[in-house]
C-alpha cells in the first residue's frame, strides 16, 4: 500500500484507481438516463390513463344516450337535474334539507 494513502486528504487524488471526475461523469450520465426513463414511463402511463378514461366515458355516454333515446319512459332532462341537484336545482344544492343536522344551540 502506498504510504500516502493513509492520509485522508490525499486518498481521493492519489490512491483510487479511477479518477473521481470520471466516476462523477458516469454517475451523472446514469442519473440522466434514469430520469429520462422515469419521465418516459410517466408520459406513457398518463397517455394510457387519459385514453382509457376518455374511452370509458365515451362508452358510458353512448349507453346513456341509447337508453334516453330508445326508452320512451326515460326521465326528462329536468327530472335528471332534479335527481342530481335536489329540489331547487343547482342554485339551492347547498341549502339545508329535511333530516339534516340542525346544529347545536
Amino acid at each position: 500500500m502506498n504510504p500516502s494513502c493513509s492520509n485522508l486528504s490525499t486518498l481521493a487524488s492519489t490512491c483510487l484507481d479511477v479518477p473521481l471526475l470520471e466516476v462523477s461523469d458516469e454517475r451523472d450520465l446514469w442519473l440522466k438516463r434514469l430520469h429520462d426513463a422515469e419521465r418516459a414511463a410517466y408520459q406513457r402511463g398518463y397517455a394510457d390513463g387519459d385514453r382509457d378514461g376518455y374511452e370509458r366515458g365515451a362508452r358510458f355516454m353512448e349507453a346513456v344516450a341509447r337508453v334516453l333515446v330508445l326508452d320512451p319512459n326515460a326521465p326528462t332532462h329536468a327530472e335528471l337535474m332534479k335527481r342530481r341537484w335536489g329540489p331547487g336545482g343547482r342554485e339551492r344544492f347547498g341549502d339545508p334539507r329535511p333530516g339534516d343536522f340542525p346544529g347545536r344551540s
